[in-house]
């Protein structure tokens, strides 16, 4: 009898033990601790970064826009115009939206715009939901992708307004913004290329190889943490599927990362890259860890971006 509560007492500590840090982990991905854009621009400068982030909106035309989004909440961006006189052969302007990574907001990924910008295009930088200056009221979290992707396309064609209707389009994301941005090419007919960087090809694993750098279980943790995902926010993980998504993808996409990223881990990079049918290039970035490779190796991606727009005549 006593042998039998003690196993009862044991199993209930381990079901309650099990719950706090499915709780704890599901809590974590809905409610990251957003970075101010301070805290980003410092991030970019403390790397070396040979990119000043805020350069990119020295001396252009900035134009502020809030999109309404289809769920009920606001998300802010900036429209930063190519220079002055800046023409391609066809005539066609050339313009890039920026989708960021969890945490982040758009100042991070003005280190990718400044690339762009370089080479002609306008940049389009936002704020995910419940990120950087997007709103972050009650009912609005993080989805990974899920949610988030809707918003993508209906900015995408929001901003598109501001543009003749010949614009040549792409999307340049990190991280989450790579999941995202993923996710979202298939339902944006007029795009032209995308570029990601870091995505994680499921959300189901990319949350399991986090577990299991924690040295945590990923079973019955990842199982119930899916579970209260569901039930409480809507969250179906199973739903975050780019390496599903981006066999739709039609437009040339470039796959990069850093070989030692353990955050959204290297080998599964080869996941959505072989799931793209064609029009497909990929680069790996020695010895950088997640979303550091812009960081690390600022010009050698810099060239990475030219040959892959040149090779398909994008510019």
């Amino acid at each position: 009898m006593l042998a039998a509560i003690i196993i009862a007492s044991v199993l209930v500590v381990l079901l309650v033990l099990i719950y706090f840090i499915a709780n704890m982990f599901a809590t974590i991905v809905v409610h990251p601790n957003v970075h101010t854009y301070e805290y980003s621009r410092d991030q970019v400068l403390l790397h070396k970064c040979t990119i000043d982030p805020l350069t990119v909106l020295e001396n252009h035309k900035v134009e502020e826009f809030t999109y309404h989004s289809e769920f009920g909440y606001n998300l802010y961006g900036r429209i930063i115009r190519a220079d002055e006189g800046r023409t391609f052969p066809d005539g066609r302007q050339r313009a890039v939206i920026l989708s960021h990574g969890w945490t982040s907001n758009h100042i991070t990924m003005l280190t990718y715009g400044k690339i762009y910008q370089e080479l002609g295009f306008s940049v389009i930088g936002f704020d995910h939901r419940c990120h950087g200056k997007s709103d972050k009221g009650p009912g609005t979290f993080c989805t990974m992708g899920l949610y988030e992707h809707k918003d993508l396309i209906g900015l995408a064609n929001y901003v598109r307004q501001f543009f003749p209707e010949d614009t040549v389009w792409g999307i340049q994301g990190e991280s989450m913004g790579s999941a995202t941005a993923m996710m979202a090419a298939p339902e944006i007919p007029w795009l032209s290329f995308v570029v990601e960087d870091c995505g994680y090809s499921t959300m189901r694993k990319e949350m399991r190889e986090n577990l299991r750098s924690k040295h945590l279980p990923a079973f019955p943790i990842l199982n119930v943490g899916s579970m209260i995902l569901k039930a409480r926010y809507k969250l179906d993980m199973d739903k975050v599927a780019p390496e599903e998504t981006v066999k739709r993808i039609d437009v040339p996409m470039l796959f990069c990362q850093g070989d030692h990223d353990t955050f959204v881990p290297t080998h599964l990079i080869y996941d959505v890259y072989g799931a793209k049918k064609d029009k497909k290039e990929i680069h790996l970035f020695k010895d950088s860890e997640h979303a550091e490779s812009i960081w690390d190796h600022t010009d050698e991606y810099r060239q990475v971006v030219k040959d892959f727009l040149t090779k398909y005549k994008i510019i």
